[in-house]
């Protein structure tokens, strides 16, 4: 049976890197896109020996600190929220492909008001060619977004983000309604949210399934419709395409699809709920070649910290 997914936009904030749990509502700290006639030829590498990977650093706070900064008075936060589950766009991601992935997952759940909140458990050691290539990511973004920088050295100072609510249904069963964030690159000239990768080969040659369905389900999870690809030569920026999302899942040239990608997170959040059956329950989920299993954990506080509870008592 087909699960039908809906998902909007609910809000925009902005986020310190330094302190997220200081935030500001709203579109106006987004970047903007600049088609940037000098990214041509420039070194992706530059500025990378002084470069602080924050990767994994982040848990839920930006999408808590949303959620207090829009809380409505006396309000049962399930009411407020409208969903079972709070998480970030990244693990709904990584749980959408894992079926069709050689890789696994692994995620942290805790149960508090009869919402469940999810927080993926990343490695702090990221190897050294996933950084690069985060960082060659980060770069081009630098080079085509505005406000523009004098430092030489991409960083992730602040991040900009949207609040998604979706909800997934299946005829026969109880839906699965989600509410996360979805970091957004920038915006066009239209106000659209547009994604930057960068792959280090011709874009025509590169479409193999890993890459195809992350770069897909990634920007299909945040409504993104066109990315900007940059195709580097060795260190150095070659050339910049633009691609609509929609063509991404068209050329892919493996067996997966968009279907199976959606029903797998049904399938996951809805194996969770199973044994997410009272308040206060922590546990630890992990997804291999979309099996999964549980184990217990004591990261509950980790993961919602009784600041963010006490403005809830309900």
């Amino acid at each position: 049976m087909k699960i039908k997914f809906d998902a909007e936009i609910v809000g925009d904030y902005w986020t310190s890197c330094e302190n997220r749990w200081n935030i500001e509502l709203g579109k106006h700290r987004h970047k903007r896109l600049f088609m940037n006639p000098m990214a041509i030829g420039a070194s992706l590498e530059e500025g990378y020996s002084q470069f602080e990977n924050e990767h994994g650093s982040e848990r839920l706070e930006g999408i808590l600190a949303f959620i207090l900064k829009t809380a409505r008075f006396a309000m049962p936060l399930k009411e407020m929220i409208q969903s079972d589950f709070v998480c970030r766009r990244g693990l709904l991601r990584n749980i959408s492909i894992n079926k069709n992935s050689t890789t696994y997952i692994s995620f942290y759940a805790v149960r508090h008001r009869g919402v469940i909140f999810l927080c993926e458990d990343k490695e702090n050691d990221t190897p050294d060619k996933l950084r690069r290539a985060m960082y060659y990511s980060l770069k081009f973004e630098q080079l085509m977004t505005l406000p523009q920088t004098s430092k030489v050295t991409a960083s992730k100072t602040h991040e900009t983000k949207a609040v998604i609510q979706a909800c997934l249904k299946k005829e026969g069963e109880e839906d699965v309604r989600i509410y996360y964030a979805a970091e957004i690159d920038c915006l066009n000239e239209a106000g659209s949210p547009v994604e930057f990768r960068t792959i280090s080969k011709p874009l025509e040659s590169g479409w193999d399934k890993n890459r195809t369905m992350a770069w897909y389900m990634h920007c299909f999870l945040a409504n993104v419709k066109t990315v900007y690809v940059g195709e580097r030569q060795r260190l150095c920026l070659r050339d910049i395409k633009s691609i609509d999302t929609e063509n991404i899942y068209t050329h892919r040239t493996q067996p997966w699809d968009r279907e199976s990608c959606i029903e797998h997170i049904f399938t996951t959040l809805t194996f969770v709920r199973h044994y997410m059956t009272q308040d206060g329950m922590a546990l630890k989920f992990t997804a291999i070649n979309g099996t999964n299993y549980v184990s217990t954990t004591e990261f509950g506080a980790y993961i919602v910290p009784e600041n963010f509870l006490r403005h809830f008592p309900f």
